[in-house]
């Protein structure tokens, strides 16, 4: 059994971090539209269920992030859930390209917002409310429907790398 015993302060923001990143997370894309009609999107790993009833999601944004404010004004976003051969898309909408949206398929949901159909889940929210997350912004969704596809594995992000899911009969 290991033991832990060189203690670090969370206030260590790189400890914090890298401590953070041993926990494997899926990796989503947040999607919107904005009342102009302007497409927007980002990758998000921290997406997670609330609540069953209602249906309630939420994710989190770095504050100041444009993406927040476009979120407050629609009402509106779609969670796009990854598959394991998604990598290079989710890099392309964690960084600042111009129009992340060129040359990906997507098409509009019931709600407006930019729908990834080869994602492994789809998620249509409407905003339920904002809550401040010290440096971040929690964003939590109605869902309001939703689309899974009938196979696939997920996209995982652990200790800063994209990783596929190989289950364990597969091995």
């Amino acid at each position: 059994m290991m033991v832990v015993s060189d203690w670090t302060s969370p206030e260590d923001s790189v400890d914090f971090r890298q401590a953070l990143g041993c926990f494997p997370t899926g990796i989503t894309i947040i999607t919107g539209l904005t009342d102009d009609g302007i497409r927007f999107g980002l990758t998000a790993s921290s997406f997670q269920s609330v609540s069953l009833a209602p249906p309630l999601v939420l994710y989190s944004v770095r504050r100041g992030a444009a993406s927040i404010d476009l979120v407050k004004s629609s009402g509106t976003f779609c969670v796009n859930v990854l598959r394991d051969e998604h990598a290079e898309l989710a890099k392309r909408f964690a960084a600042p390209v111009a129009d992340r949206f060129h040359g990906i398929e997507w098409h509009s949901g019931g709600l407006g917002c930019p729908v990834l159909p080869d994602a492994i889940a789809n998620f249509e929210c409407r905003l339920w409310a904002t809550y401040d997350g010290g440096d971040h912004e929690i964003v939590i969704g109605e869902v309001v429907a939703l689309k899974r596809a009938p196979g696939g594995n997920p996209l995982v992000y652990f200790r800063g790398e994209f990783h596929p899911i190989i289950p364990l009969n597969e091995r």
